[in-house]
């Protein structure tokens, strides 16, 4: 299943990879934009392929880069946004 070489995966693999992480990566941006649930499993396939890419020192495709960057906004924002919400109710007692 390997290369002959065994080392790295075959250009043609990580071809496939970048293309069905884009094609994931605009089905998380779909859902996104009409409010519907991305489930963990896209976000962990999402990071897995990035990940694999890394490793192949191969830069990720546009849309998974931005998908990515605004998941990690979006769970960062949480947390802070919780954090905020008390105090900005007790201005308003």
């Amino acid at each position: 299943m390997g290369n002959r070489d065994g080392a790295g995966a075959s250009s043609a693999r990580i071809a496939e990879v970048q293309r069905l992480a884009t094609a994931l990566a605009a089905r998380v941006r779909y859902a996104q934009l009409v409010r519907r649930p991305v489930y963990e499993e896209q976000i962990n396939a999402l990071v897995g392929a990035a990940r694999l890419l890394d490793e192949e020192k191969v830069p990720w495709p546009p849309m998974v880069e931005e998908v990515l960057m605004e998941l990690a906004k979006s769970l960062d924002g949480s947390g802070a946004e919780e954090a905020e919400a008390p105090e900005s109710d007790r201005g308003d007692i």
